[in-house]
């Protein structure tokens, strides 16, 4: 049986470069950077003591060079496409998640506090408070998409739900 043709509607990827991720990913690594090369020119670690090197050189190889290239090329791909809503997340993701659109009851969009996990519906002017778009499902449960252009995510999505 041959798939009909689809085709995408709306693309948005996303860098998940945050301030905060990128000091908790950096500090371990800049810190292991300088064992490991205060280790190469002195002959011993700079503060650590007992610790074997085959020990420290797994730890900059995870921590040093793993963890930074993996937060470098993360990214977050939706795609509003003819047949549904495609979610991924690249490099944890091997495949995109489909959302059909047949189980897609109601999309919105509303400002969310992530750390209180509250919505509002009138556009808040605090950086706490971002916008998301979200859908309703037909199990009742409700699904979250950040975007930094939620108005036209949502449309795409309401666009392409009426093709449907």
């Amino acid at each position: 049986m041959e798939q009909p043709k689809t085709y995408v509607i709306y693309r948005e990827v996303q860098d998940l470069r945050n301030n905060f991720f990128l000091v908790s990913v950096l500090y371990p690594a800049l810190l292991l950077w300088y064992v490991e090369i205060h280790s190469l020119v002195f002959g011993k670690p700079a503060g650590v003591h007992n610790v074997p090197g085959v020990y420290l050189f797994a730890l900059w190889i995870i921590f040093g060079l793993f963890f930074p290239l993996v937060f470098y090329c993360t990214k977050h791909i939706t795609e509003v496409r003819s047949d549904g809503i495609y979610i991924r997340m690249i490099p944890l993701n091997f495949s995109f998640k489909k959302i059909p659109f047949h189980i897609v009851e109601e999309c919105k969009i509303k400002t969310y506090d992530p750390l209180t996990g509250k919505e509002y519906d009138v556009p808040q002017s605090s950086k706490k408070v971002n916008p998301v778009v979200i859908l309703k499902l037909i199990s009742g449960e409700r699904m979250l998409i950040s975007s930094r252009k939620p108005e036209e995510l949502c449309s795409a999505i309401r666009e392409a739900a009426a093709q449907y």
